[in-house]
């Protein structure tokens, strides 16, 4: 009898309730757009429901048809963050695909993935997002800073698919756990930009449509997102050594004053909404300080020292690419052999 290969991709989703037809939507993609090689759909029910996890379980195989679907479940603490980290620590392939279940994919994405993979030593791919059914491009902006160069748009990737290395994700310490419900991703590609492994887009083949009308969106219409996002700035602030204005953390004031601050509390915050928040929040940063103070040392000592929201260069984009070209060699390789032709430290450089 031959022996049934182990997956090479993990297609990891996190889902709620509330979203059973946005999820069904995406297993109709899967089966379009899906890895052509073996692989697992691994779901993790988000959500403390009062149903028996049989009849759920049931419910989604059976939408699910033909997919190699296998469904988990996190009751006890159903952050997005401590999804995340159920996904990654229940998945045993080499390669992981994080998506959201208010997506569907197009085109070959997993080859468009695997391809860049295999060319450059990426930590991270996405892919680029439509909204909905139309053609404006929703992730990544034109606006956020960006390096484009060598086909890929050196940036960070903003979550609705995430795919790389499952060991590399783990050895970089895998998710924050202090970012519950929003800013997990921004963070994982600051962490991955420091230890020296770029993240990027593949602009120019598949692509995602993201359907916005999807429910109960933690960034969107969650109550007391207000609280959230503030708890990312202040954590993201105290653990990157970012309290201070300074040149190098001044992008990240920046966009605190012009954007999260109103994206958080509206666009006419008050400033005795701003200072309920942080009260809410006191008793919270005390429990949390010896953490964050760990994580602090640990992030002195990564090699590059970009500070959050670091408007990248091309020099930095290179210097990164440079460093993590044998690094990424004990990941890689260890799915494809080497070969000619692959992407070497300074080779290409003329081209953009």
């Amino acid at each position: 009898m031959l022996r049934k290969k182990p997956p090479l991709w993990t297609v990891a989703v996190l889902t709620i309730p509330q979203r059973e037809e946005y999820l069904e939507q995406l297993f109709d993609s899967l089966r379009r757009s899906g890895p052509s090689q073996p692989w697992e759909l691994l779901v993790v029910y988000n959500w403390e429901t009062g149903e028996e996890p049989h009849a759920v379980e049931r419910r989604l195989k059976k939408m699910a048809r033909r997919l190699p679907l296998v469904v988990h479940f996190n009751s006890q603490q159903p952050s997005i963050v401590g999804g995340r980290i159920q996904q990654l620590a229940l998945c045993k392939s080499p390669l992981i695909c994080f998506v959201d279940d208010d997506i569907t994919l197009h085109g070959d994405v997993f080859d468009t993935i695997a391809d860049a993979l295999k060319k450059y030593p990426l930590g991270i791919v996405g892919l680029p997002s439509l909204v909905g059914d139309s053609d404006r491009l929703f992730k990544p902006r034109r606006n956020t800073p960006h390096v484009d160069l060598h086909g890929i748009r050196f940036m960070t990737v903003q979550g609705m698919l995430v795919a790389g290395y499952r060991r590399l994700f783990r050895d970089i310490g895998g998710f924050n756990p202090r970012r519950a419900f929003w800013g997990e991703w921004t963070e994982l590609n600051l962490r991955m930009w420091r230890m020296g492994f770029p993240t990027g887009y593949v602009m120019n083949r598949s692509y995602l449509r993201h359907w916005h009308d999807a429910p109960e969106s933690p960034t969107r219409n969650k109550r007391g997102r207000e609280d959230h996002i503030l708890w990312g700035l202040l954590c993201t602030a105290l653990e990157y050594e970012a309290m201070d204005l300074r040149p190098d953390t001044e992008s990240f004031w920046k966009l605190v004053e012009e954007r999260y601050i109103s994206y958080a509390f509206g666009p006419s915050a008050k400033t005795k909404e701003l200072l309920a928040s942080v009260l809410r929040l006191v008793p919270k940063i005390a429990v949390e300080w010896p953490h964050i103070v760990e994580f602090r040392e640990r992030a002195r000592s990564h090699p590059f020292q970009f500070a959050p929201f670091h408007a990248l260069q091309r020099s930095d984009v290179e210097a990164v690419l440079a460093y993590a070209a044998s690094r990424i060699v004990s990941y890689r390789d260890q799915i494809w052999p080497p070969r000619r032709g692959r992407w070497l430290a300074g080779a290409g450089r003329s081209s953009a």
